[in-house]
């Protein structure tokens, strides 16, 4: 392994321009390859294009790869609405304010056609609804969410309370505890399983991984090789043995908003870890008020970016799969690697949103414009 590099030199590759999604996710493996010589990673249509190819599925104009999002045209820009969950459908009424049942795709299109976008997006952040605003292109652009997070995604910035502890450390043989569900926590542990490090998944039987359901190939290759324990969360006892677990652990992922960890007395704070120890906190947009109470996923997440296609008739279409999911687990591999290389201990707080904004700035650096991602036949190995 490579003798480690200073902090503030590392920049999550921001200053290298990339022609596309695929060479931002082969930059950030490159990096991550540098750190690990031997390790046998993936390519970027694997990562970028696996769940995509499993399920038959492709972004189709203003409707996500996998039919859950949309982007819905309201009086000053366009809303992307994700319906990922039961509980988002329960929630369109008050949202909305409206007595009306909204069932279905065009419901909802017209109960917002002459609604303000900006309004119902801090409504619906506030109650807790993935939703995100896009502004006409020929307006001037807003400050990002990203923006009002970590201007340039520097991995200084990005690491709270670290110190160097020493001479450099090594992800092989380090104990990962993966506390995440779904695509880009599962994405960063299995990297980190490829470097050398020895995963554990904790679900709970209360709430199981919905992609073991969704994309059950996926889910096998991130979690091949990984340890599996599932908990009783109601169970004070099992709660015990999970915080047990996470002051042993050399590396912990979590994707949770901070009050959901706090609220089982499983965060970083409670536990009280005296071991040097990586904390990453994987999440929509980060951690600091009011953004670490928003709910999001792959897709608004990245259309909150502008990480999205324009139309010729200038109007805002997706790109990838959820691809804010990947490219995010991409980058948090490499921040754990680095921070693991330097010896430091601490949290590491990575917002989805940052990776998406990172991403978009670096294929603007290019010249590039922002493309579909998702190609033919891919193999993780």
């Amino acid at each position: 392994m490579r003798s480690a590099a200073n902090v503030t030199s590392f920049d999550m590759a921001a200053s290298i321009p990339a022609n596309d999604l695929g060479v931002c996710v082969n930059q950030a493996l490159a990096a991550l390859h540098e750190l690990y010589p031997s390790a046998d990673l993936p390519g970027a249509d694997w990562i970028l294009g696996a769940r995509a190819e499993e399920l038959g599925i492709v972004p189709s104009g203003q409707r996500s790869a996998n039919g859950s999002c949309s982007l819905l045209a309201c009086s000053d820009g366009w809303l992307a609405v994700n319906l990922a969950r039961d509980s988002d459908r329960e929630l369109l009424g008050a949202w909305l304010a409206v007595d009306s049942k909204l069932t279905d795709w065009p419901a909802l299109s017209t109960a917002l056609a002459h609604r303000c976008g900006r309004e119902l997006l801090s409504r619906g952040r506030e109650m807790g609804l993935p939703v995100a605003f896009v502004q006409p292109a020929q307006m001037p652009k807003p400050q990002s969410a990203s923006a009002e997070i970590e201007p340039q995604l520097q991995f200084n910035d990005l690491f709270e309370a670290g110190s160097r502890l020493g001479g450099p450390g090594s992800l092989r043989g380090a104990k990962v505890v993966d506390l995440s569900a779904l695509w880009a926590g599962p994405l960063c542990a299995h990297l980190l399983r490829r470097c050398g490090a020895l995963v554990t998944t904790v679900s709970s039987h209360q709430r199981p991984d919905g992609a073991a359901q969704g994309s059950p190939e996926l889910y096998q290759r991130l979690h091949a090789g990984h340890q599996h324990a599932v908990f009783d969360f109601a169970d004070p006892d099992q709660l015990a043995l999970i915080a047990q677990m996470l002051k042993e652990a050399d590396v912990v992922i979590e994707a949770s908003r901070p009050r959901a960890l706090q609220g089982l007395g499983l965060d970083r704070e409670t536990i009280t870890v005296v071991k040097p120890q990586i904390w990453l906190s994987l999440t929509a947009y980060g951690r600091r008020a009011p953004m670490g109470q928003w709910v999001g996923f792959g897709d608004d997440v990245a259309i909150s970016e502008g990480l999205l296609h324009w139309a010729a008739n200038d109007r805002p279409e997706f790109i990838g799969d959820a691809v804010a999911d990947p490219l995010s687990g991409t980058y948090a591999a490499l921040a754990v690697a680095h921070a693991v290389s330097l010896g430091l201990s601490g949290m590491i707080d990575l917002p989805m949103a940052a990776v998406a904004g990172l991403c978009r700035r670096k294929v603007s650096a290019s010249g590039s414009a922002l493309v579909c991602p998702l190609k033919g036949p891919s193999h993780a190995d």
